[in-house]
């Protein structure tokens, strides 16, 4: 199993925790691949943990449908799968439109320069950084626009869906041409709500979400590895 070579001290008040927060980046930014196994044994030993905890994070990793369980075999990192990924895209349209419809009477002229200059970071990162940087920034976009609605649940079942979306977005910035497409539909969100056309919005959004679904479904190999 591939793992950075350093060891890391956690305090074991919490060590699950941050367990499961280093495992779910990893598995986010491609470090474990899918359908890698995992070795509890050696990741309490490089974590300098007991097995406990990190048992503990990957049944969390196990519920986030991150990891598979598999009895009398092992854990493995869970494989993208075009189908459910599919399933977690349109659930993403749903709850981002519906945060969009929640806010767009309310938005003020500051927060809509806060979207602005989270969209001109994202625009920066994909220039600039790695595709993980990329990807972090556009979840910053759209995590804050799910927060003007003012829900909660709203935001949590949102950011749930963009741990999952993110394993197939890291590798859709690696693309230039994929990363400026987000850029533009970001900015025509923003003409949207600054002209309070909800539906020109809701439209913008789809398609920002519906072009990555997209590249994914064209390029199942590159989902992959």
């Amino acid at each position: 199993m591939p793992i950075p070579p350093q060891t890391q001290i956690l305090p074991r008040t919490t060590a699950k925790e941050r367990v499961y927060q280093t495992l779910r980046q990893w598995i986010i930014n491609g470090t474990l691949q899918p359908r890698e196994r995992l070795n509890d044994v050696e990741l309490a030993r490089y974590f300098s943990v007991s097995r406990t905890p990190v048992r503990e994070a990957l049944q969390l990793l196990s519920e986030k449908k991150l990891v598979q369980i598999v009895p009398s075999s092992g854990t493995y990192v869970a494989p993208i799968d075009d189908q459910d990924m599919a399933h977690v895209y349109q659930l993403l349209v749903a709850l981002q439109s519906l945060a969009l419809e929640l806010c767009i009477r309310t938005i003020t002229p500051e927060q809509l320069e806060r979207l602005e200059e989270l969209n001109e970071h994202f625009s920066r990162c994909c220039a600039a950084g790695t595709p993980e940087q990329a990807s972090e920034a556009d979840y910053q976009f759209h995590q804050y626009l799910c927060g003007l609605s003012g829900n909660p649940y709203l935001l949590s079942f949102s950011e749930q869906l963009e741990l999952q979306a993110c394993r197939n977005e890291n590798r859709f910035f690696q693309e230039d041409a994929q990363s400026a497409q987000s850029y533009q539909n970001h900015r025509s969100i923003l003409e949207a709500l600054r002209a309070g056309d909800l539906e020109g919005a809701k439209a913008e959004l789809k398609k920002n979400w519906d072009v990555s679904l997209r590249w994914m479904l064209d390029n199942p190999s590159k989902a992959e590895n």
